[in-house]
């Protein structure tokens, strides 16, 4: 599908069966789940039979491409460290089923499962990912990391931005560490009724939509300052409403007393979890994200796609996605006046918004397609294989 005859043939030439490839995760939903079932869709399954492996259940809308297993939970004791014993003796039998090629893990624990059996031999070839910064892993953490830096092949990074932080924290070999961005799949726009959806969710056909894509249960997403900018750009443009797609958890409550208490409920709708996000992207007129920090966000680049001019925070792997002031802009984290002085700007000028929307669909088209990302991965599992011959 993906491969040229001459690097189909070098697979199959290391055998008749297409490799096995485990994707060992915490979860299958938000970002990372969009990443992981998305860019698997393009494998040739000739070549590469994907199984999954999470600690929580599939929530994204994707149909995936190969089984799905979990570890086991809600068993006592369900605690550290017997939770993961529990869990890393699960994880060793499932390989001893599955004999997989390479083992592609997801985030700390795995990772480190990953690490430890492949330190006793029962993995082949250890890739890893790197979605984001670290932001939530701490001493201990990086402390197992560092002490088994030279097992994992390879650590792939998903932005410049998370790869300099890699470095600096984890002491991996430069060698090893690798950037493929995320990528998206070509948007295909449905014939949705704007103007029904609009009404569905209180706005009128003339108002001007602000919106924020993010499951803001998280901190780092940085939702308040997002509430804080909307009653001065109210002031400005009181046309604006504003809307947030997401799930909000034990968060939820807090951000809607928050906004009573700006008097801005009135103008802001808060849609929860959705496994389709498309239509919400449609009846947008702008996308926003005042995010603490971001490896390289699928939301910006879902955005992008539906021709969306972005306001987003200058952090982590934004400024890798976002060409400030031409597909979007890109201003401070926790600066409220600068966020809601960029979004007032792009309210006010409809041709500008067109342009930055086009110029922002096209560089992800040229940047950030899922067959592109896709082949990096495969090129990468492939000369990986042809080393370990």
């Amino acid at each position: 599908m993906l491969e040229s005859n001459n690097s189909a043939n070098s697979i199959k030439d290391c055998g008749d069966r297409a490799k096995q490839i485990v994707f060992s995760t915490d979860n299958l939903f938000g970002g990372t789940g969009t990443h992981i079932l998305n860019m698997t869709k393009y494998l040739d399954t000739s070549l590469w039979q994907p199984n999954f492996l999470s600690k929580a259940r599939k929530t994204v809308n994707i149909k995936p491409e190969g089984p799905i297993d979990y570890f086991p939970v809600d068993r006592w004791p369900n605690r550290y460290p017997f939770a993961q014993l529990r869990e890393i003796l699960f994880f060793l039998h499932y390989l001893e089923v599955k004999s997989p090629d390479i083992v592609h893990s997801y985030f700390f624990w795995p990772i480190l499962y990953g690490r430890i059996l492949k330190w006793f031999g029962k993995i082949k070839i250890l890739v890893e990912n790197r979605e984001d910064q670290g932001f939530d892993w701490g001493r201990h953490e990086y402390a197992l990391l560092k002490f088994t830096r030279t097992l994992p092949d390879r650590v792939i990074c998903v932005s410049e931005a998370v790869r300099v932080e890699v470095l600096r924290k984890e002491e991996l070999d430069p060698e090893r560490v690798l950037v493929i961005p995320n990528g998206v799949s070509p948007i295909n726009y449905s014939s949705v009724d704007k103007a029904s959806i609009r009404r569905e969710l209180g706005f009128k056909e003339d108002d001007l939509v602000v919106g924020m894509v993010a499951n803001y249960d998280r901190p780092i997403k940085g939702v308040t300052y997002f509430l804080e900018s909307i009653p001065s750009i109210l002031r400005e443009v009181p046309s604006a409403r504003f809307l947030i797609v997401g799930k909000g958890g034990k968060e939820e409550g807090p951000m809607r007393e928050r906004a009573k208490s700006l008097a801005i409920d009135s103008v802001l709708t808060f849609s929860g979890y959705q496994n389709i996000v498309s239509k919400y992207y449609q009846i947008m007129d702008i996308s926003t994200m005042t995010s603490l920090t971001e490896g390289l966000s699928i939301t910006l680049l879902e955005s992008m796609s539906f021709c969306l001019p972005v306001v987003a925070t200058n952090v982590g792997g934004n400024p890798e996605v976002v060409v400030d002031s031409y597909t979007g802009f890109l201003v401070p984290p926790k600066d409220i006046h600068s966020f809601a002085e960029r979004v007032v700007h792009l309210l006010r000028n409809p041709d500008l918004r067109l342009r930055m929307g086009q110029e922002g669909r096209r560089r992800v088209e040229e940047k950030f397609q899922m067959t592109n990302v896709s082949r990096q991965y495969t090129q990468l599992y492939r000369d990986l294989i042809e080393v370990g011959r």
